[in-house]
């Protein structure tokens, strides 16, 4: 149950940082997003209301507005995926550096910075994101096989929680697992090797999306932080665990 007492610890230690005053900066883009995707909802909202006048079409009114209801549902639901897309690449020179600051407040640890290695962090966030949804995608494929195959489908909507949390939890840890030199390959393995930390702290990053308004400000600096303090706990453990000679 390590990954659970690891949660907890990480979570207590990031409240108690942010209530020191400590990387509350990390909030302002955040919010410059958020109130960027809050003026677009708005506006899609708008034009979706002046669509509505198709209701007043004779004979086929109805299914038109039905059909504009469900378009502007596919469109909102489409935007929150990109937006959440945009929250983990935008934001990644952000939480890269917020990640190492973490890593040095616990740990003393110093690390290079330059221009180039941010460059490099934002491509390898592409990359893992889009690594990432192609990955979600067939796991995806394959469990609804094997759903229907069986007559799981009503634990679908379960199933789909817990890959999507896994994923985005992954992406929490791959800060920590750049800046200690993992491969992407490597990075991987590491999420396979320890799949219930991804997904907890996935759950919590969705947790605090489900905050009304400023939900989407808060998740994406906790998951930085709960993540980075797991990984931490991890490699702590894990290092105690080697030989002498390979420590």
């Amino acid at each position: 149950m390590k990954f659970i007492t690891d949660h907890f610890s990480a979570i207590y230690r990031s409240f108690v940082l942010l209530t020191q005053g400590k990387y509350l900066v990390y909030f302002l883009p955040g919010i410059v997003l958020a109130i960027a995707y809050f003026f677009y909802i708005q506006s899609l909202n708008s034009v979706n209301e002046y669509m509505s006048v198709v209701s007043y079409i004779p004979y086929i009114g109805e299914s038109l507005k039905s059909g504009v209801d469900i378009f502007f549902g596919w469109i909102g639901d489409l935007s929150l995926f990109i937006f959440q897309f945009i929250l983990i690449t935008l934001l990644s020179p952000f939480h890269t550096i917020l990640s190492e600051r973490v890593d040095r407040e616990e740990t003393g640890s110093n690390f290079e910075n330059s221009w180039s290695k941010i460059i490099n962090d934002i491509v390898r966030t592409i990359g893992v994101a889009i690594l990432g949804g192609l990955m979600y995608l067939f796991i995806k494929f394959i469990w609804l096989m094997l759903a229907y195959i069986f007559g799981l489908g009503f634990l679908t909507p379960y199933m789909t929680i817990i890959f999507i949390a896994f994923f985005t939890g992954f992406n929490s840890y791959d800060f920590s697992l750049e800046r200690y030199d993992y491969s992407v390959a490597q990075s991987w393995g590491y999420a396979f090797s320890h799949p219930l930390h991804m997904i907890t702290t996935g759950l919590i990053f969705t947790g605090f999306l489900a905050i009304p308004h400023i939900g989407i400000v808060l998740a994406p600096v906790f998951l930085t932080m709960v993540g980075t303090l797991s990984f931490l706990k991890i490699r702590n453990r894990e290092t105690a665990a080697l030989p002498p000679e390979e420590k």
